[in-house]
Parts: structure tokens; C-alpha cells; sequence
């Protein structure tokens, strides 16, 4: 499944050249003003077509651009007023498709992070940039249409500052069309003293003597060209407008010519309307609802089953439409006489006027486009419920800005008091890990759906009220995970509670049982979270969308807890086989859960194998949030028992730096974190007691300077300290104290880790009976829960010692010899000499040399090939049945891997390299 369309199709569609009619004085030669526009497509870096409508702006640019040499990459995006920069960007993205250029991450990813890089320039400009500086083609036209519709407010300003930098980082060989009734607020002076701005205002638009008479001639009223001229200015719309009433009314000039403004042209219209044969009249009246005319959304709209040859006649009379380019038949009416028709509608039969755009909304594939039908419909109820429905498979696909802005459409009063609306803006801004907001919203909400369920009562029935009922119990679970980040707990355990005890539908049962899940996790309540999550992982089964299954995602410190990890491999089934190729952030963050599953399991090799992947797919669609916290802590883990001490510290030390801007207690907390894992890996890097010492002091409290502090992880790390000195008995002592509460200590490998450090500080005191308890301990749940990766936490110093012991019968045959492959395993990871080579090891080794042998994977090598021979992503795709994105995603790992800049340079690249 791709992407949904949050965008019609059309949109990116330009006006067919010689065919276009927005004015059918596109079919005059003008000579003097199509040299001058092909030479500024050519050549200048920004080409600004500004003047009032009707001047045949679109229909100039349409008519040059179809005469464009061969090979020219264009893309076209006609402006409307929803847009802002993450959209135009997507727009944008889509519209160079067949350009093929050289993405580096996908465009879909950069166009959802743009609302949340608050940086003057963003990413995605600069990636674009590079994009476009990479393409093939010799020259590039980017067109942006109507840019005057789009508003003043902050999103227009953050708009236009994207396109300031854009201009200035374009490409040579690339030229930026405006098209606007207005002057944009861009900082265009710089380029008109550079002489890289070719400006096409009103005066080189209007038409002159010549053209006007040419135009007349064309008409048969050749006679009236110098009367038309002089009253419409050269106005093209007045002049066309003009001449067809002069042709189907005989209306004579000087009625015809008496203003150049909207209001000659509506005059004019209805005397072009009023002459029109009535089902035609009737048709267009109906249709002009529509943001675009196809057949099948026309038909479906007027009613009218000869829709297809109707739109052959409104081209054949020339009626101000521009027919685009796009694979079904579309035609797009002029704003001036759609804005005629429409007041005529409203005027003639105001009744049809909110139907009629129930049925565009009922016909329109983009759902946030439906939305604001609906509401222009005033059917405020109607594109609520429809924003709702469409809105988990937008935040599936990244588009939370989208959504809060169609969310911020609504009447603020509507807003404030509708349950849903808040509920869903607590989810996007949950997405976006704003717990503070997210939590506001949700409180909203339970506060809303408890004033409509007060004023209703007894109105709707019983399903209104179960409706109310089920809306505040949703928002009331998605409160309960929301407070936990924000270290509200009692709150969330008051509402959970209250939860239980009524009946849940099943989603909020689901978001429930998950946000309970973390408080039992908070408690350490490790033993009872198995059952509750089996119940999630069976209501996904039983009715959960692939949203849903994303909901329910275990988090990464769950990996290791009794009982969780075939829940886990169960949960990976299961979304793995309902996500397919789909080209999802939750693709990444499923990879990282399979890289721990093989991590924790002992299977390093593959476990970084799977970790590449998602790491690939994380870059590819700039994945950031929980999935990115899950790579860093594989690569520390991961880093430490292989014995990279260097790479482990400078990741620790980068992770310490991290700013998030997120205020003085969310960095302490980000410190406390980073700093229990610097104990932890320092530890099982062999770091001597001073380098404990430095990570202990960056916790909430010191342990090893305050020896009051009693908590589990505070003893973990005397114990630690206490080892790293020699201590023995002390360590004993602490490790031993320990082993009571490890149960609730289990998380990410702490246990088994924690129970071998026992195990050797015992063995190191002479108490032998007691370490190999600890010691039958850790590997019965090993062996058990295929769990042996835990025990490399130990490192090699524990690891070896407690192999090469005397157990003098205390351990049998099977338990010593887990634990020489253990040690003998730590080893090899560590590349010690006299380490057997282990199998995991070696798999890793040959796969380092067959990467060194040849970067590319075996499919990465045939589209490269493929690309070599000439080939576009659509005939890649096609050959080897994959997706366009998959295809891209392929071109981006070619030249990342190869170190190339385009195309062009891995063709050249294989056939230097023995093609």
C-alpha cells in the first residue's frame, strides 16, 4: 500500500502547451513575449510572471513550456491555500518524479520533519537542493502557479522563507518559475541587480495593437479590434470576453468595455452563460464545486452521465478551462469564471450549494481535501468524522503537521468542545513526543465528552450516549500513557484504575492495557506484564489496523523481562506480515526490535545485520524518537561486548552533549539516563574504579559518594565500584544483596548479568557453594528464555574466570560447558587471541570481508547495472517488479555506499569498475 494521497494528483499536473485554453487568446502568436519567456526559462535563475487575472499568465508559461528543449526535467504544482512549506515540499517532491533525481532520504520523510526543524533554512531544503544539483538533465524548470493564494500567516511566512532558500541555493542549471496576482514577499531584489530575475508584470502581458488585431481577425470582427483595445487595455480575458459576447449577443463595445476589473468579467460571463445550451449551462453550474473536472468525479458531482463529452464541448467552445496533463482527462475552470459560476449557483438555487459539495467531498480521493469540502459545505459534523477516520493512517505516514493544521481549520468554539478533535490533537502531539501539550488535549478532551454527555442525556439514544462514553474512556487511556513520560504516575494509576472498572470498546482497552504495561514496568512489576501484553498482542490480532499494531509496539527495555520475549517474537510476526514493503518509520523501529531479539538471543552477527538494515531504513526516512534511542542503546550494548571501547565512550560522551532544548529537568533526566548506561558499559569494558566513579556522579544521586541511596541500581553500582577495586567481600556482600530483588531488576539483560558478577565476586571470596546456585540461577533462565546474549554483559574477565573454576561437581557437564562457550564467545567478539573462532564470530568476519570485496548487496548491484544502461526508476520498478520507492531507496544506498553525487557517476563508476 503507498503512501495516501494527501494531495490530488492534479495538483502536479501542468497545463497541456499548445492545447492549454485558460484564454483562448493562447492561440494568438506573440512572438515578442514567447522569445523573451523561452529565453528566461533558459536562462535566468527566477522567472516572476506577476499581474492581476485574466492576463494569461498560466496560459503563456503552459504554451513556453511545451517548447522546451528535449530532456528539460519540469515540474509543475498549482498553489491553493491549504498549502504551506511541508506540503509544497511534497508537492514538489512528487512532481520531479520523473526527473529520478538522487535522494538521499526519502522526500516523503523530509516533507513530515519539516514542521519540526526550527531551523531558518530546513533539512529538506538542503536536501532538495542537493537532490536537484545531482539530476541528469541538462536543465530544470520548477513552475510554481497562483502563488498569490498562498495567506500572510505564519505558515505563508515560513513558506516563502523555504523559497528565499531555495532560490538561493539552486542549482545553475535549474530555473524557478512564480507565477502570482501579486508581488511575493521574497527577497527578490538581490537577483534583479544580479540580473538573474526575468520579471513579466502586466505591461508585457496585456496585448498590444497587433496581437489584439490578430486576435479580433480570429473571431471575424476584425473591424472592433481598436474599440476592444482602448476599452479593455489590452486586458486578455476583457478582450476574449469581449469578443464572444460580441459574437453570441451583439453587444456592442461600449457596453462591453466599461470597466477592466472582476465585475466586467461576470458581466461578460453570464452574457457567454445565458447563450450556452441549458444542459451544458446546467452542468457547468454543478461542477463548479469541483476543484477539478474529470470525468467520473463530474459525473458523480452534477448528476449528468454525458459528463466525458461534455468536457470535450467546454474545450471546443473555449470556455476558460485548462486542460492538464495528468492520466485522466482533467480540465481545471479560471479562477474568474469559476468564482462567476458559483455565484451564480449560490444565487440561482442556494439549496444546491452545500449538497453539491457533499458530493465533490464524496468523490475527492484526499482525505484532508474532503475535509475542507465538508466544512465549505458547513457540514462541520461531517468533515470532523471524516478527519478522524482519515487520521490514523496519516500519522502511520508522518503527517502530524497536516493533521494539526486541519485540526486548527475548525471553528475554535467547535474545537474546544469536541472530545474527538482534542483526543486526536493529543495523539499528534504524543507522536511528537510534546507529553506537556499531549496531555492538555487529552484532559480536554475527557473534559469535553463529559460536558456533551451532561448536556445530551437522553438525546441520540443509547448509541449517542455509548458513543460519549466510549470517546471519554479513549481519551482517558491515552491520558494515562501521556502522564507517564511526565513522571505523573499516581494520576495515571488513579485513571487506569477507574478504567478497569467500566467496560471498555475495545481501543481504549488496547491503549489501556499498554499504558499500564509501562506503570507495571515503572514498579517492577515485571512477573504480571506477560499476560497483560498477551491481551494487547490478541486484541491486534483480532481487529487491529496497522495503526494500531504501531500503537502497540513493545518498547526496547522490554526485551529482556521473564515471559516477554515469545510475546515479543509474536508482536514481530504479526506487524512484520501486515506491514509488507510499506515504506513506514515503523518499518525501522520493527528492524530494531529483531536486532535486540537476536542480540539478547547471543546471535551478534545477525543481530548487526538486522541493525544495518534499520539503520538504512531510519536514514532513508529520517526516522528519529524512540526508533533512534533504540539504535544508540544497541550500539553501546552491542559496541561494549565486543570490546570497542573507544567507539562506546565517544558515543556515551556524544549522547551527554545532546541537546534537545527541552528545559533543565528534561536534561537532568537525559543525564541520569546516558549516565546509567556509562556505569554499565564502562563496566563491562573492564574500566577501571575512576571511570565508574565519573559516570556515578552524573546520576540523580551518587551512589558510590552517598551510601544512603538503597534503590536496586544504586547497590548495581557500589557493587560494580567495589569489584573494579579489588573489594571482593565488599562486592560479595552488595552483589549478594542484589539477588533478592533481581526479579525486579530485569531489564535489558540486568538480571543474568548481575547474577554471573555474583557469581564470580563469590568465587573470587572462596564460596564456591554459593556462586554456582547464582550460577545455576543465570543459566537455567538462559537456556529457558534463549537468553544467552545477556551473560556477554558480564565481559570476558567474569566470563573467563567463571569457565576456567574448579566446580569440584557443583555444576554438571551441561552448565560447564554453557559456560566455556560463553567466555569462548565473549572472546572471539573481542578478537582475543586463543579465542576459539566461535560460528557466530566468523559469520560476522566473512560478512566483513565480502563487504570489503564488493559494497553492494545483490539487488543494489542490479539496479545499479540498470541505471547504467540508461534505465528510469519506472522501468526498474517495473522490471524488477518493486516499488518506485523501493527503487529510490535502492539509487540512495548506491551512491551513500559508492560515495557518488548522481546517476550518471555510478554508471560511470561500474563501467570503471568492470561492468
Amino acid at each position: 500500500m503507498d503512501a495516501p494521497l494527501r494531495f490530488a494528483a492534479t495538483k502536479i499536473q501542468p497545463p497541456q502547451g499548445p492545447a492549454a485554453r485558460s484564454l483562448r487568446a493562447a492561440l494568438v502568436e506573440r512572438p515578442v513575449l514567447d522569445a523573451a519567456l523561452q529565453a528566461a526559462l533558459l536562462g535566468a535563475r527566477v522567472v516572476l510572471l506577476q499581474a492581476p487575472a485574466g492576463f494569461g499568465k498560466t496560459t503563456a508559461l503552459a504554451a513556453q513550456l511545451s517548447r522546451l528543449p528535449e530532456g528539460t526535467a519540469l515540474a509543475w504544482v498549482a498553489m491553493d491555500e491549504a498549502d504551506d512549506l511541508p506540503r509544497l515540499f511534497a508537492c514538489l517532491a512528487a512532481a520531479l518524479e520523473g526527473a529520478d533525481l538522487p535522494w538521499r532520504i526519502a522526500p516523503e520523510a523530509l516533507a513530515a520533519q519539516i514542521d519540526a526543524d526550527a531551523a531558518p533554512r530546513p533539512r529538506a531544503i538542503d536536501e532538495l537542493v542537493n537532490a536537484l544539483a545531482g539530476a541528469e538533465a541538462p536543465h530544470g524548470v520548477i513552475v510554481l502557479d497562483d502563488l498569490h493564494r498562498i495567506g500572510d500567516g505564519p505558515a505563508g511566512q515560513r513558506l516563502m522563507q523555504g523559497l528565499d532558500a531555495l532560490i538561493q541555493r539552486l542549482p545553475p542549471n535549474w530555473t524557478l518559475v512564480l507565477s502570482t496576482r501579486v508581488m511575493p514577499p521574497l527577497a527578490l531584489a538581490r537577483w534583479r541587480a544580479a540580473g538573474e530575475l526575468a520579471e513579466f508584470d502586466q505591461e508585457r502581458l496585456r496585448f498590444g495593437a497587433e496581437e489584439a488585431q490578430a486576435l479580433a481577425a480570429a473571431s471575424g470582427a476584425a473591424e472592433r479590434a481598436g474599440e476592444l483595445l482602448e476599452r479593455t487595455a489590452g486586458w486578455p480575458a476583457g478582450l476574449r470576453l469581449c469578443l464572444a459576447a460580441l459574437g453570441t449577443r451583439g453587444l456592442s463595445a461600449q457596453r462591453a468595455g466599461a470597466l477592466m476589473d472582476r465585475h466586467l468579467f461576470e458581466f461578460l460571463a453570464s452574457e457567454v452563460l445565458d447563450d450556452l445550451p441549458p444542459p451544458l449551462h446546467e452542468f457547468l453550474l454543478r461542477c463548479s464545486v469541483l476543484p477539478e473536472l474529470t470525468a467520473t468525479a463530474a459525473a458523480a458531482v452534477s448528476g449528468d452521465p454525458r459528463a466525458a463529452a461534455w468536457l470535450d464541448e467546454i474545450e471546443r467552445r473555449g470556455l476558460f478551462a485548462t486542460a492538464l496533463d495528468a492520466d485522466e482527462r482533467t480540465l481545471v475552470l479560471h479562477d474568474l469564471f469559476r468564482d462567476a459560476l458559483q455565484e451564480r449557483l449560490k444565487r440561482e438555487r442556494p439549496g444546491a450549494w452545500a449538497p453539491l459539495l457533499q458530493r465533490a467531498a464524496a468523490s475527492e480521493p484526499d482525505p484532508l481535501r474532503r475535509v475542507g469540502l465538508l466544512q465549505r459545505a458547513g457540514d462541520t459534523a461531517g468533515a470532523e468524522a471524516e478527519l478522524l477516520r482519515a487520521a490514523p493512517e496519516l500519522l502511520l505516514h508522518g503527517a502530524s503537521g497536516e493533521l494539526l493544521r486541519a485540526i486548527d481549520a475548525f471553528d475554535e468554539g467547535w474545537r474546544a468542545l469536541s472530545p474527538g478533535l482534542q483526543r486526536l490533537a493529543g495523539m499528534v502531539q504524543f507522536q511528537r513526543w510534546e507529553w506537556e501539550r499531549s496531555a492538555r488535549h487529552f484532559e480536554s478532551a475527557i473534559a469535553a465528552a463529559q460536558r456533551r454527555a451532561a448536556t445530551s442525556a437522553g438525546a441520540g439514544g443509547q448509541a449517542a450516549a455509548a458513543a460519549i462514553a466510549a470517546e471519554q474512556s479513549l481519551a482517558s487511556a491515552y491520558l494515562a500513557a501521556a502522564l507517564y513520560p511526565l513522571d505523573r504516575n499516581d494520576e495515571a494509576e488513579r485513571l487506569l484504575a477507574a478504567l478497569a472498572r467500566q467496560a471498555q470498546p475495545p481501543q481504549a482497552r488496547r491503549v489501556a492495557l499498554v499504558a499500564g504495561l509501562s506503570q507495571h514496568f515503572r514498579r517492577g512489576e515485571h512477573d504480571r506484564m506477560p499476560a497483560l501484553y498477551r491481551e494487547v498482542i490478541e486484541l491486534l490480532e483480532t481487529e487491529g489496523a496497522l495503526f494500531d499494531w504501531w500503537e502497540g509496539i513493545p518498547a526496547v527495555n522490554w526485551t529482556t523481562l521473564p515471559g516477554m520475549p515469545p510475546l515479543i517474537e509474536r508482536y514481530l510476526a504479526g506487524a512484520l506480515a501486515r506491514i509488507g514493503a510499506q515504506p513506514l518509520p515503523m518499518r525501522a523501529e520493527l528492524r530494531v526490535l529483531l536486532a535486540f531479539s537476536h542480540l539478547w538471543g547471543g546471535r551478534i552477527a545477525q543481530a548487526r545485520d538486522e541493525m544495518a538494515l534499520a539503520e538504512e531504513e531510519m536514514k532513508w526516512l529520517a526516522v528519529t524518537g524512540e526508533g533512534e534511542i533504540g539504535v544508540l542503546l544497541f550500539r553501546l550494548i552491542e559496541g561494549a561486548v565486543s570490546g570497542r571501547a573507544d567507539e562506546v565512550r565517544e558515543r556515551l560522551a556524544r549522547m551527554l552533549a545532546r541537546e534537545d532544548g527541552a528545559g533543565e529537568v528534561r536534561r537532568r533526566l537525559w543525564q541520569h539516563q546516558v549516565a546509567i548506561y556509562g556505569v554499565r558499559m564502562n563496566d563491562v569494558l573492564g574500566a577501571d574504579d575512576a571511570l565508574l566513579a565519573h559516570w556515578a556522579a552524573l546520576l540523580k544521586e551518587n551512589p558510590i559518594a552517598d551510601a544512603r541511596a538503597d534503590n536496586g541500581r544504586a547497590i548495581a553500582v557500589r557493587a560494580r565500584h567495589a569489584a573494579a577495586q579489588g573489594r571482593w567481600d565488599d562486592a560479595a556482600a552488595l552483589f549478594g544483596a542484589l539477588l533478592p530483588r533481581l526479579p525486579r531488576m530485569d531489564v535489558m539483560g540486568h538480571a543474568t548479568e548481575l547474577q554471573l558478577r555474583a557469581a564470580h565476586a563469590l568465587l573470587r571470596c572462596g564460596r564456591l557453594d554459593e556462586a554456582a546456585i547464582a550460577l545455576i540461577v543465570a543459566i537455567e533462565r538462559m537456556q529457558r528464555d534463549d537468553l544467552r546474549g545477556n551473560a556477554l554483559l558480564a565481559g570476558v574477565p567474569v566470563l573467563r574466570a567463571l569457565a576456567d573454576a574448579d566446580w569440584g561437581g557443583r555444576l554438571d557437564a551441561t552448565a560447564r560447558a554453557e559456560l566455556r562457550a560463553l567466555a569462548e564467545q565473549a572472546q572471539a567478539l573481542r578478537g582475543e587471541a586463543g579465542a576459539p573462532a566461535s560460528a557466530d564470530a566468523a559469520a560476522s568476519t566473512a560478512a566483513s570481508a565480502a563487504a570489503d570485496v564488493g559494497p553492494l548487496s545483490a539487488r543494489e548491484r542490479e539496479v545499479l547495472e540498470m541505471i547504467a544502461a540508461g534505465d528510469s526508476n519506472k522501468l526498474i520498478a517495473r522490471a524488477l517488479d518493486i516499488s518506485p520507492h523501493t527503487v529510490k531507496r535502492h539509487v540512495a544506498n548506491i551512491l551513500d555506499k559508492l560515495g557518488l553525487a548522481s546517476r550518471g557517476q555510478a554508471a560511470a563508476w561500474l563501467h570503471a569498475n568492470g561492468a
